[in-house]
């Protein structure tokens, strides 16, 4: 018997499966570590900061740096033979390899500045690429699940655009939830009636 699986549907279970696994791996490295509130450099009186895990900007470090160096090695292979109909093909796909690359290495270094310092009295938001800003609990509107697959919340402030997007593999991601049940009750409370199953 010979099974070929079509391309959409191995698409499909990749992605339903990698995230899946991640966030179980990520779980389970929590329970098997003991609990610790802080993470890394912060300032003195910060309880808990919401980050993403090292692997997540490494991630995107490596496939910037790796689709770079192919644009490279394509626009180098395409000066070679210039005179042929279709280098100009090859030219552009090494550009845009390239670009891509650069991007990758934008969202990682992105993906490392974004954090969620809690105090006792409000949160300072460091996003990926804008000037951080303070939240007061009195300042949250709404609390919304994301979108994503691994799962997360979407914290709305009055009289900001956006969200406050923070995904549930995020280190001190528990923190987080307990310091919006204590400190913002309202919004919390609404947010686990109409999404809590």
């Amino acid at each position: 018997m010979n099974l070929n699986p079509s391309p959409v549907f191995l698409a499909l279970f990749a992605m339903a499966v990698i995230p899946a696994v991640v966030s179980a791996l990520v779980r389970s490295s929590d329970r098997k570590r003991p609990p610790s509130t802080v993470v890394g450099d912060e300032a003195s009186g910060v309880l808990f900061t919401v980050r993403a895990r090292p692997w997540n900007h490494l991630v995107f470090r490596i496939l910037g740096i790796v689709f770079v160096v192919v644009g490279v090695l394509f626009v180098l292979a395409t000066l070679t033979v210039l005179d042929d109909p279709d280098a100009i093909g090859m030219l552009l796909t090494g550009v845009g390899i390239g670009l891509g690359g650069i991007l990758f290495l934008y969202l990682g270094v992105g993906q490392e500045r974004r954090r969620v310092e809690g105090y006792d009295t409000r949160l300072l938001v460091t996003p990926m690429f804008r000037a951080a800003h303070t939240v007061e609990p009195g300042d949250i509107a709404r609390i919304r699940p994301t979108t994503n697959r691994f799962g997360g919340l979407d914290v709305k402030v009055t009289g900001r655009r956006g969200v406050v997007t923070v995904l549930a593999i995020d280190a001190a991601y528990p923190e987080l939830c307990a310091w919006l049940e204590q400190r913002a009750p309202g919004p919390w409370n609404e947010f686990v009636q109409a999404f809590a199953r």
